[in-house]
C-alpha cells in the first residue's frame, strides 16, 4: 500500500511539474475586477472575454447562467469559466441584470449599486489574463465551466480567498500587486484541483494521465533544446512510432513534433518578450540551430519577428 501511494504521488508530482511550465510560459495575470456586498435583487451580465473568470460567494449563494445550462452557486463555492463565455450572476433567475462594466465603475467611483435594503450577498470576481498570441492544448482541454463545492474554510483555497478579501477590504482597493499575486495564485490551486477530482478528463489534461503520454510530454518539457527526432523520442519512451503517433494525435489532435514545435516556439516567445537574451542564446535554450533558423520559424508561426516583438511592434 506504501508502495502504491508513492508511485502516486510521484505521478501526481510528475504531472503537475509538466502543468506548472505551462503555466509559467503562458503567464497568466490574475486581478479581481468586482467585489461587492449587495441586497436582492441584483443581476450583472458578463460580455464574453478570451480568459478565464470565476466567482466566488463569500456570502450567500446565487445563480449563474450561460448559454447551456444555469447552476445554484452556494456560500463558499466557486465558479469558473476558463474559456470567458458570456454568461450572468444574479440572486434569482427572473432578476433585472447591469452590464459589468457598470457595476464595477460604480464599486471604483465609491457609489455601488444594489444597496438598498437588506445585504444577502458578497461577492467576489476574479479573471486572469495570458498572452493571447501563445496557444496551447491545455486551454481547449478545459471545460466551459466548473463548479467547486464543499471548500472547507481550513482548505488552503479558501485560506487564499480570505487573504485576497482581506487585502482589498484592508486597502479599500481591488488594485495592487498583493491581489493580483493572490489570484494567480488561487487560479493555479482551482487549476490543481479540478485536474486531481476529475476522472474524465480529455486532450492535453488527459494525456498527462496516460502514463507514456506523459512521459514523453516530460521530456520535451524537461529538455527542449535536444536534437529530438520522432525516432529518438520513441526510443526514450519506450514507444513503436506507430503507438505513439496514434495516442498523442488522439489526445491532442497533434504529431509529437508538431507540439514539441509549438512548445519551443511559445518558449521562445517568452523568452524574446521578457528576458535580455540574445536570439542566438535564446535558439540554444530551445533547440533551434541558429538564431536565423529561429527567426524564420518564429515570424511563420507568429506573423511578426522576434525583434518586432522586443520593441512592442508586434501589434502592427
Amino acid at each position: 500500500m506504501l508502495k502504491e501511494g508513492s508511485h502516486r504521488l510521484k505521478k501526481q508530482d510528475s504531472t503537475f511539474d509538466i502543468l506548472d511550465d505551462v503555466i509559467a510560459t503562458l503567464r497568466f495575470r490574475g486581478s479581481i475586477f468586482f467585489h461587492s456586498d449587495l441586497a436582492a435583487p441584483w443581476g450583472i451580465s458578463l460580455p464574453p472575454l478570451p480568459t478565464p473568470r470565476f466567482h466566488i460567494a463569500l456570502h450567500g449563494g446565487f445563480v449563474i447562467g450561460t448559454s447551456e445550462a444555469q447552476l445554484s452557486i452556494m456560500q463558499m463555492d466557486i465558479v469558473m469559466l476558463p474559456k470567458g463565455d458570456m454568461h450572468w450572476i444574479a440572486d434569482t433567475t427572473s432578476s433585472e441584470l447591469v452590464p459589468c462594466q457598470l457595476a464595477g465603475d460604480a464599486c471604483e467611483l465609491g457609489n455601488p449599486l444594489f444597496q438598498d435594503g437588506e445585504i444577502t450577498n458578497r461577492i467576489m470576481c476574479g479573471m486572469v489574463e495570458y498572452d493571447e498570441a501563445i496557444s496551447h492544448p491545455i486551454l481547449d482541454a478545459l471545460p466551459n465551466i466548473f463548479h467547486f463545492t464543499h471548500i472547507e474554510a481550513d482548505n488552503p483555497i479558501w485560506t487564499t480567498v480570505r487573504q485576497i478579501d482581506s487585502e482589498i477590504k484592508r486597502t479599500n482597493s481591488r488594485r495592487s500587486v498583493i491581489i493580483d499575486r493572490l489570484t494567480e495564485v488561487l487560479f493555479f490551486q482551482l487549476l490543481h484541483r479540478y485536474i486531481a477530482e476529475n476522472e474524465h478528463l480529455h486532450g492535453f489534461l488527459a494525456a498527462l494521465r496516460n502514463p507514456r503520454l506523459a512521459k514523453v510530454l516530460q521530456l520535451l518539457h524537461d529538455n527542449p533544446e535536444k536534437p529530438w527526432t520522432l525516432a529518438t523520442i520513441c526510443n526514450e519512451a519506450g514507444m513503436s512510432r506507430a503507438s505513439l503517433q496514434r495516442k498523442f494525435k488522439a489526445e491532442l489532435d497533434l504529431s509529437p513534433m508538431a507540439y514539441l514545435g509549438s512548445w519551443r516556439l511559445a518558449k521562445a516567445y517568452q523568452l524574446v518578450k521578457n528576458s535580455s537574451l540574445t536570439l542566438d542564446n535564446i535558439a540554444d535554450r530551445i533547440g533551434y540551430a541558429d538564431a536565423r533558423t529561429l527567426r524564420a520559424a518564429f515570424k511563420r508561426h507568429y506573423g511578426f519577428s522576434p525583434s518586432a516583438l522586443r520593441k512592442g511592434d508586434n501589434q502592427v
